[in-house]
């Protein structure tokens, strides 16, 4: 046995299986969940109480019978309890708990229901649901962006690092060549790094929260210059379509959308646009097929486009 100084043996002979004991009214012996019950134990007492205690077919407890009530009467009011009442066994308890998830009817073997307070969220869960992602905790969305945040943060200071060497090995560079000759540098224009713009666009975005993490496209959204609204980082459904995400956008920089009433071809139509490669997006088309995570788009009136 890997831990026996942990928990209690049962007290039946030929069993002493260790673990979580359950006590009985009667000789407050310590009994495994096989030999609980007074039957299956040869409990010395049994036949003087029998009378007193039945059997509950429905969640296979047995029963003790409250003075001055009948046996028929205690069974029901058990019943309508939900099994939680006038149980013989103290592991059972007569508190209603119940699963945080409003449709979970998860129960243990046994029938006894077993809940776990979530650390990130402070809810009581049952065995099945008791894990963050099996809940869809909200510590997750708090941890991912923590995460997020540290890496932008490591990958700034090692740009930085990365910068600075580079300056102190060309001002070395630059010295020793002007000991010799004169020279023209031209430097040409720094990549961005894509990683890093990413997960700035990450950190910023705004949207929808309850758009699950996986289905999440995040794009930076250029409005039109008379609008006067900066560029702002967002992330949509990549399940949905073009002109949902028009409307979206349009409804986030309060620009007013009338394309419900204006033909395809009318100046004035709202369209979005792929900066990088002048498309025109179309609006039947799902996002996710059209454009890329990190994609630059600009939303724009159809008659300025063709100007």
């Amino acid at each position: 046995m890997e831990f026996p100084s942990i928990g209690f043996n049962c007290s039946f002979e030929g069993c002493k299986q260790l673990g979580k004991p359950i006590w009985l009214d009667y000789r407050l012996y310590q009994f495994c969940l096989d030999h609980r019950y007074p039957t299956s134990h040869h409990c010395e007492r049994w036949k003087e109480n029998e009378k007193n205690v039945q059997f509950c077919e429905t969640c296979s407890s047995m029963i003790l019978k409250p003075e001055g009530k009948s046996s028929e009467d205690a069974l029901k009011e058990h019943s309508q309890s939900n099994c939680t009442l006038h149980l013989l066994s103290s592991v059972y308890s007569t508190t209603k708990k119940k699963c945080f998830i409003t449709e979970c009817r998860n129960v243990s073997e046994g029938g006894v229901k077993v809940y776990v307070i979530c650390d990130g969220c402070g809810e009581m869960f049952c065995l099945k649901h008791r894990h963050p992602p099996a809940h869809q905790c909200a510590s997750l969305n708090i941890a991912f962006e923590e995460k997020a945040k540290r890496r932008i943060m490591a990958e700034e200071m090692i740009s930085r690092y990365i910068k600075k060497s580079s300056s102190d090995k060309f001002k070395s560079d630059e010295i020793v060549s002007s000991s010799s000759k004169s020279t023209t540098i031209t430097n040409k224009p720094k990549k961005k790094n894509k990683m890093i713009e990413m997960m700035k666009l990450k950190s910023k975005a705004q949207g929808d929260s309850s758009i699950p993490a996986n289905s999440r496209i995040y794009l930076s959204v250029d409005f039109p210059s008379d609008s006067k609204v900066p560029n702002k980082p967002m992330f949509f459904n990549k399940e949905w379509t073009v002109g949902k995400s028009l409307d979206k956008i349009a409804t986030t920089g309060k620009i007013n959308n009338i394309n419900n009433k204006l033909t395809s071809d009318d100046p004035e139509r709202l369209i979005l646009v792929n900066n990088e490669t002048k498309n025109i997006l179309q609006t039947d088309r799902k996002l996710g097929e059209v454009i890329e995570n990190g994609d630059n788009i600009s939303i724009e009136k159809f008659g300025l486009i063709n100007k």
